[in-house]
């Protein structure tokens, strides 16, 4: 008999510890962005974020980032992380990169041998890290570093998603280094209080994104 009546409280007691679980998720916003060229083509790729307008955010993401050196190439080329965070580079190349930002408070320069890692701890300051390859010129990537933990990049049909934890007003960006806009920047002033889809739209064509590949397909220096 007591066994009975433990199970059946044990039952319950999880029942509503699922119930309050739920409750806390549907709690979160999830906040829907879809972007578009300016003849209603998908955009892929595009870095989107969103900072909070009328109070502060406290939540941390705390991930470290990677951004690899693949086929003479930065893999991916537009990296996004929140302001605090670690980065790895990890050379996936079979040769030498000498991975460089030449101005801003966050330049730096390293060199990274074939399948070797380097972490990264001190990027201090948010904004755009422009990256080149000091021994194949033809590479280049960005970082962008914002103040926000929601933040992701856009799929192949315009779409990405953010889970907002906090109702409030809030700014969503867009950004692209191609992006021919002020500060390569689109933005929209929102007031989140449940699931919400938002559309952004460029006034302007984008650039053409750098060809990644060397035409003579010649590594000087690339053992040093």
């Amino acid at each position: 008999m007591f066994n009975k009546l433990f199970a059946q409280v044990r039952f319950l007691i999880i029942g509503v510890s699922i119930f309050v679980t739920a409750l806390s998720a549907n709690a979160n916003n999830s906040l829907k962005i879809n972007i578009v060229d300016v003849n209603q083509k998908p955009l892929e790729n595009m870095v989107v974020y969103v900072e909070a307008v009328d109070h502060k955010i406290t939540t941390k993401n705390s991930s470290t980032l990677e951004v690899g050196q693949k086929y003479k190439s930065f893999t991916p080329y537009i990296s996004v992380m929140q302001l605090g965070s670690d980065v790895r580079f990890n050379n996936k190349d079979n040769i030498t990169h000498h991975i460089y930002s030449p101005v801003g408070d966050n330049k730096f320069s390293v060199k990274i041998r074939s399948g070797e890692q380097v972490m990264k701890t001190d990027f201090n300051t948010v904004g755009e890290v422009s990256m080149g390859c000091n021994i194949h010129d033809w590479m280049s990537g960005y970082l962008l570093i914002v103040d926000t933990p929601f933040f992701t990049k856009s799929d192949k049909n315009g779409d990405s998603e953010i889970i907002i934890d906090k109702p409030g007003q809030y700014k969503v960006i867009v950004w692209h280094p191609q992006m021919d806009e002020l500060n390569n920047r689109i933005a929209k002033t929102i007031t989140v209080n449940s699931t919400m889809e938002v559309s952004m739209q460029l006034s302007k064509p984008m650039f053409d994104i750098p060809t990644q590949q060397n035409e003579d397909d010649f590594d000087f220096l690339s053992d040093y």
